[in-house]
């Protein structure tokens, strides 16, 4: 009898136990993820409207507390990145930077231009496209004799900007040298039809469209 009694209080403690130390190891992993949740990050966004090429200072700049969870790894969160920058868009007051929106002056070619290649009638986005994806254009034209000739304009065009818009497709911007920029901007009123094509970046600078 005492050795049932013995063994059932060895039991019950040794249970205690058990519980007591599986609901301290519960209570360290909620307070881990409890932790990782109300991390911080500070996010660099635009304090005021700024034009495209405006070489960002101190006062372009606030700094926005947001969770760590939520910041993508493109935001700016440190000063450094914003030494002798400029903007390559025009970026709205309380506009999130990103490395896409951003340069080093020595980064950019003196000849290079940012032009929109907003869906129209005419402009015809054939897939969505986000910030950091390259994109090729193919226009159609006609000939002196009225026929169509369709060729692949340009390649490997990097995407610097998506602006979304309350109605319809979202505009895009993209960063080419002056004289592409003109060609561009001339088939975008001449050209029977402008085509933008998201590249594969997995296998860009390989031929085919």
């Amino acid at each position: 009898m005492i050795d049932a009694k013995r063994k059932a209080i060895i039991f019950l403690t040794i249970s205690f136990l058990l519980a007591v130390v599986t609901a301290g190891l519960i209570l360290v992993q909620i307070n881990e993820a409890q932790t990782k949740l109300g991390k911080t990050v500070q996010v660099a966004a635009v304090s005021k409207s700024i034009q495209s090429y405006h070489e960002i200072g101190d006062a372009d700049v606030t700094w926005v507390e947001m969770p760590a969870t939520s910041a993508y790894e493109s935001f700016i969160t440190n000063e450094q990145e914003l030494e002798e920058a400029i903007s390559v868009v025009n970026l709205e007051e309380g506009e999130l930077l990103t490395n896409s929106l951003v340069r080093k002056k020595l980064d950019i070619p003196a000849n290079e231009r940012v032009v929109w290649l907003n869906a129209t009638e005419i402009v015809l986005i054939d897939q969505q496209v986000a910030e950091g994806d390259r994109v090729d254009i193919v226009i159609v034209t006609k000939n002196a004799e009225e026929q169509l000739e369709t060729k692949r304009m340009l390649e490997n065009i990097p995407v610097v900007q998506i602006e979304e818009q309350a109605e319809g497709a979202p505009r895009v911007k993209v960063a080419l040298p002056i004289e592409d920029a003109e060609s561009v901007i001339h088939y975008q009123n001449a050209a029977v039809q402008i085509r933008v094509l998201r590249v594969n970046q997995a296998s860009a600078g390989t031929e085919g469209v």
